[in-house]
């Protein structure tokens, strides 16, 4: 029999094995030796986009007539996905009973203090949560979100630096993603109140806004505000639920993920 802890959460495979795994081999170790021959601190998204071997790079992944935002969303999950790669490739998968927990109204986490990895992927029950990059673009399922905490960035009024990009529309036969990005400065000692009730204009937060998306259980990120709290409250789960984690390796079957990672379930 396997020592493997039956999983009741399957992670699905990750946009970063969809776009970036492929560079782990050559891109990634010339990106580092180049920041370390110039100088450069990786850890500064600036620096970071500025090296040579950065721009080549997103030469070969995006197509020659990219709007300008796309760039930038393309420059930002290379940074997301180097951070991701040289931190150990940190993968979680959130059950759908803790994403209930973690999308509710009201989510209590008084004197909490910031405790993140430098880096991750957070991964969310499929067709569970949806969003959309415009307001006159169409709702996508979410797949996860790549975060980044710095507490090395400037930052003059607080102690952390917070980067998240939540990744929508992901699937095996489709060439790209869509790609929302978010950033803030954060002070570790009150981040719990930014997460205790996100804000959204005119219901409640998590609310569905796809029609006939309530029938099928749908959950919308809709703000920023959202999407910080949704990142904050997933961190505090992790750090505070530790028996709720169970780790796993990576599997070869198709649409699972190749790579370990930590299932995430609920503790009710």
């Amino acid at each position: 029999m396997s020592d493997e802890p039956r999983r009741s959460v399957t992670a699905r495979i990750t946009p970063y094995e969809l776009i970036l795994e492929p560079l782990e081999s050559t891109v990634f170790p010339t990106i580092r030796a180049e920041a370390e021959q110039r100088g450069k601190n990786v850890r500064r998204r600036d620096q970071f986009l500025l090296l040579a071997s950065v721009g080549a790079a997103l030469e070969e992944i995006m197509s020659e007539d990219a709007p300008s935002e796309a760039v930038d969303e393309y420059g930002e999950l290379m940074y997301q996905g180097y951070q991701f790669w040289s931190f150990g490739r940190r993968l979680y998968s959130f059950g759908t009973d803790v994403t209930e927990q973690l999308t509710a109204k009201q989510y209590q986490m008084d004197g909490w203090i910031l405790a993140a990895p430098p880096s991750c992927y957070l991964q969310f029950p499929y067709q569970r949560l949806w969003a959309r990059v415009g307001a006159e673009e169409p709702f996508e399922p979410v797949d996860g979100c790549f975060v980044v905490v710095d507490e090395t960035a400037p930052a003059p009024e607080a102690g952390a630096h917070l980067r998240a990009q939540l990744v929508l529309g992901v699937r095996t036969d489709r060439p790209g993603v869509s790609l929302m990005s978010y950033r803030t400065d954060l002070d570790p000692h009150t981040v719990s109140k930014l997460a205790r009730s996100p804000w959204r204009e005119g219901t409640a937060p998590y609310a569905n806004a796809i029609p006939g998306g309530e029938r099928k259980g749908y959950l919308t990120i809709a703000t920023t505000s959202e999407l910080e709290a949704l990142v904050l409250r997933a961190f505090n789960y992790l750090d505070t639920h530790p028996r709720s984690l169970l780790a796993h390796p990576g599997t070869s079957i198709a649409g699972e993920t190749r790579l370990p990672y930590v299932e995430v379930r609920s503790s009710e």
